[in-house]
C-alpha cells in the first residue's frame, strides 16, 4: 500500500477503442423555439461522472464550433433585404446557458447510455466556457458543463422541503424525491428500520435527503445499535438511497486485475486494468479523533432527567452479524493505544438530548399519547453512523480500464493488484497481493470518450483488509476458498 503504478498496460489498452457517439443535440432555451443543433461532428471529448458522494451525475462536452454550423437570415442594407448567413452554433442557437441537451453514446460491448426526453433524464447546460480560438477567426473551442434538471431546480424556492413527515425514513425520502424535487426518474430506495417525525424548515431537497441518510438504519438490521448510515446519490439508471452495509455486502459485478504480463486476461477476470494507483487512507490519529473505532454517546432525557452513557466498539460490532465488511477485518490497532479502565475506552464523545415526546406530526391527541416515546433513537444510531462513515476509505485503489458503460457508482467489483517488489517498486510476476486484493466499492466513476479511445476511470474503496472469495462472478458472498489461486493465474 502507498505505492503507485501509473504506467499504462499497453497490451490491454488495445481494447480501449473509441466508443460510438450517437447523439449530442442542443435545444434552444428560447420560449416557443423548436430550434436545435447537433455538435456531434465537432465534439473533441466527452466526460461523464458518477459518485456516491455526489447528489447528481455530471457531464462535460468539449467541441469545436467551425462558424458555419447554422444558417440564419438577417436584414441588411437600406432596403432591409433578408440575407442568408452561416453562423456558429453558439451564436446562432444561441447557446448561453440552460439549454436542454440530448446525449447518446455506446461502448464496445454494446452498452448504451442515453439522456433525453425519452428516458426523462435530459441534461442542461449549466455553463459554457470559451476555451480557445483556432487558426481561423471562426474556429473556436468551447466546453459545456452539463447537469440534470433536479440539480438546478434544487436551488429554487418552490422546491424546498416545508411539510411535516412521519414514519419510515425510506418513505420520507421517496416522498421528497417525488413530491418536492418532482423527479420522474427511477428510484432505488432501500427500506429502513428507523422512523423519524420531522418538519421541513425550507431546506433544499438534496440537503434533507443527505441528512436523512445519516439517521437511517437498514430493514435488514435486526439488532439496532451496531451499525447505521446510508448514502444518497444518482447514476444514469436512477436515484439511490442505500445503506453502507448493503453496499459492502453486495455481489460484485465484474472482476479486474493488474499485472505486467504480456499474456491475455487470466481465467476468472473480465479485463486487465490499464493503470493502477493504491493508497492506504488509514490516518490513525485522524480516525481516532473522529471515533471510527470507538466512541461514547452521552444522553440526557429531559422528560425523566435520566443520564445514559453508551460506549461503542467497532471491533466488537464486527464480530456480530449486523456489520457487513467488504474484506476480512477492520484495520488492527496497536494494543499500546488501549487503556486499563473499560469505561474510558473511547476516542470521540457526543452529547445529546433525547427526543422523548418530540413529535411534530399528527393529531394533538396522538401526540399526547406518544409524549413519552422516543422520536429518534440517537443513542443507537447517531454515533454508529458516524463510526461507519469513518471506517470507509480505509483502502483506496484507482484504476483505468477500457471503456465500460455497464458499471455505475455504488456497484462492487473484484480487483486483484499484484505483489510489489519493494526494492524496485514494481509488480513482481503474477502473485496476488492477498492483503489488498478482493472486493471493492465504486465510489467515483468517469467515462472519457474521444475520437481516439474510450477509458473508464474507477475510484475503488473498502472499509477493511484481507482478500475473500475469488474473482469468479457470483462468488463474492462465499467463504474464503481453501486455495484462492486455483485455476486463476494460469496464463
Amino acid at each position: 500500500m502507498g505505492q503507485g503504478n501509473k504506467n499504462l498496460n499497453r497490451n490491454s489498452s488495445r481494447n480501449a477503442e473509441p466508443a460510438l457517439l450517437q447523439k449530442i443535440d442542443i435545444n434552444s432555451a428560447k420560449k416557443g423555439s423548436k430550434d436545435s443543433v447537433s455538435i456531434l461532428g465537432g465534439t473533441v471529448r466527452l466526460l461523464y461522472w458518477e459518485s456516491i458522494l455526489s447528489d447528481s451525475i455530471r457531464a462535460s462536452v468539449t467541441f469545436t464550433d467551425a462558424g458555419n454550423t447554422l444558417s440564419t437570415t438577417k436584414m441588411t442594407g437600406r432596403g432591409r433585404k433578408p440575407t442568408a448567413k452561416k453562423v456558429s452554433a453558439v451564436e446562432g442557437l444561441p447557446i448561453e446557458g440552460s439549454e436542454e441537451v440530448y446525449l447518446k453514446f455506446t461502448d464496445n460491448n454494446g452498452v448504451t447510455l442515453e439522456f433525453g426526453k425519452k428516458n426523462k433524464n435530459s441534461l442542461f447546460v449549466n455553463k459554457i466556457t470559451h476555451l480557445s480560438t483556432g487558426s481561423e477567426t471562426t474556429d473556436k473551442t468551447y466546453n459545456l458543463d452539463l447537469a440534470p434538471l433536479e440539480w438546478i431546480t434544487n436551488e429554487k424556492g418552490g422546491y424546498q422541503v416545508r411539510k411535516a413527515y412521519s414514519g419510515q425514513i425510506s418513505d420520507s425520502a421517496r416522498k421528497i424525491l417525488k413530491r418536492v424535487l418532482k423527479t420522474k426518474k427511477k428510484l432505488d430506495i432501500e427500506k429502513t428500520n428507523s422512523t423519524l417525525d420531522f418538519c421541513g424548515h425550507n431546506t433544499k431537497p438534496y440537503f434533507t435527503l443527505n441528512d436523512l441518510a445519516t439517521k437511517a438504519v437498514s430493514k435488514d438490521t435486526k439488532k439496532t445499535g451496531e451499525t447505521a448510515g446510508y448514502f444518497f446519490w444518482e447514476t444514469a439508471t436512477s436515484y439511490h438511497f442505500k445503506s453502507i452495509d448493503t453496499l459492502m455486502a453486495q455481489d460484485f459485478e465484474k472482476s479486474f486485475l493488474y499485472n505486467e504480463s504480456s499474456e491475455g486476461v487470466p481465467k476468472g477476470y473480465e479485463a486487465k486494468a490499464l493503470s493502477m494507483e493504491t493508497d492506504n487512507n488509514v490516518n490513525v490519529q485522524q480516525k481516532l479523533s473522529m471515533g471510527a473505532y470507538s466512541n461514547r454517546c452521552q444522553l440526557v432525557d429531559l422528560y425523566s432527567l435520566e443520564y445514559t452513557n453508551i460506549l461503542n466498539d467497532a471491533e466488537a460490532f464486527s464480530k456480530g452479524n449486523e456489520l457487513k465488511l467488504a474484506g476480512e477485518e477492520l484495520p488492527s490497532l496497536n494494543t499500546a493505544f488501549n487503556v486499563e479502565e473499560a469505561d474510558t475506552e473511547f476516542s470521540y464523545t457526543s452529547f445529546q438530548f433525547t427526543t422523548t415526546g418530540q413529535l411534530s406530526y399528527g393529531k394533538v391527541e396522538d401526540q399526547l399519547s406518544k409524549s413519552k416515546e422516543l422520536n429518534f433513537d440517537s443513542g443507537a444510531i447517531f454515533n454508529q453512523a458516524k463510526m461507519r462513515y469513518n471506517q470507509l476509505f480505509a483502502s483506496q485503489v484507482t484504476i483505468v480500464i477500457p471503456g465500460d458503460f455497464s458499471l455505475h457508482a455504488g456497484d462492487s467489483v473484484y480487483f486483484d493488484p499484484p505483489q510489489t517488489d519493494t526494492t524496485e517498486n514494481k509488480a513482481c510476476g503474477d502473485e496476488v497481493d492477498e492483503r489488498t486484493g478482493g472486493k471493492y466499492l465504486i465510489t467515483d466513476l468517469c467515462h472519457q470518450v474521444t475520437g481516439m479511445d474510450t477509458y473508464t476511470k474507477l475510484v475503488l474503496i473498502r472499509d477493511s483488509f484481507g482478500r475473500t472469495g475469488n474473482p469468479s462472478k457470483g462468488k463474492s458472498k462465499s467463504k474464503k476458498s481453501e486455495d484462492p489461486y486455483e485455476g486463476i493465474w494460469t496464463l
